[in-house]
């Protein structure tokens, strides 16, 4: 008799539990992120959900004490009384990086690498002042704090001269080369003394300091 009352007992609290079950309803998970500790437990209690604090993690943008994650994605559907699990943010991870100006930036990133922030973009421009790969300005700047990243702006050299080529048609090769001297240009010359017959890059195209001009004179009677 005592074992038939367990078994009944048994039922019916199965039965109750699957009744409770089958019959909650379905709510919609709010959205917790950036909200703080009690906005959070507010939203949760209002569809009869429940909040737990897993851990904390650094977050450049989060403000600390305001939620990053959540591992149910707002607007999912779950039964009432689910909880929902939160990761809280610890803010940035904020440290000064000293000034990185006037150095190599492979120095600069090594110098970076040993930080817990890392060199988010680096900006190449020309400069007159520095030379190609130092180290111009940085942000934030050595008296800020950093809060996961840095930008750098380093110097590409100076900046290329650029002019229109000009005519070394009917001149002798002693002349070119005088004139390509003043332009910073350089001279190859093909075949034997006499006026320059053509030459390439033609008259008027662009040409950068550095740059070789081919001239023919009129002994060869061809082009390269």
């Amino acid at each position: 008799m005592f074992f038939a009352l367990f078994i009944a007992i048994s039922v019916l609290a199965g039965y109750a539990t699957f009744a409770l079950l089958t019959t909650s309803k379905s709510v919609e998970v709010p959205d917790l992120k950036l909200k703080n500790l009690v906005e959070a437990t507010e939203a949760l209690n209002s569809v009869k959900l429940y909040l737990r604090v897993e851990g904390e993690d650094y977050d450049p943008i989060v403000p600390a004490g305001h939620i990053l994650k959540q591992n149910i994605q707002y607007g999912n559907k779950v039964k009432e009384g689910r909880t929902v699990s939160v990761l809280m943010s610890k803010g940035p991870r904020y440290q000064f990086m000293g000034d990185l100006r006037g150095i190599p930036l492979e120095k600069a990133q090594e110098t970076v690498a040993r930080s817990k922030v890392k060199i988010s973009k680096i900006i190449e421009v020309h400069s007159d002042t520095a030379a190609q790969g130092i180290v111009i300005s940085q942000r934030p700047g050595p008296d800020e704090k950093s809060g996961g990243d840095i930008t750098l702006v380093v110097s590409k050299g100076t900046a290329p001269t650029t002019y229109y080529c000009p005519d070394f048609v009917g001149k002798d090769r002693g002349q070119a080369e005088q004139l390509a001297a003043s332009l910073g240009l350089k001279i190859d010359a093909s075949g034997a003394e006499g006026p320059i017959n053509s030459q390439s890059p033609n008259h008027g195209a662009l040409v950068t300091k550095g740059d070789v001009v081919r001239i023919m004179t009129l002994a060869t009677g061809k082009k390269e």
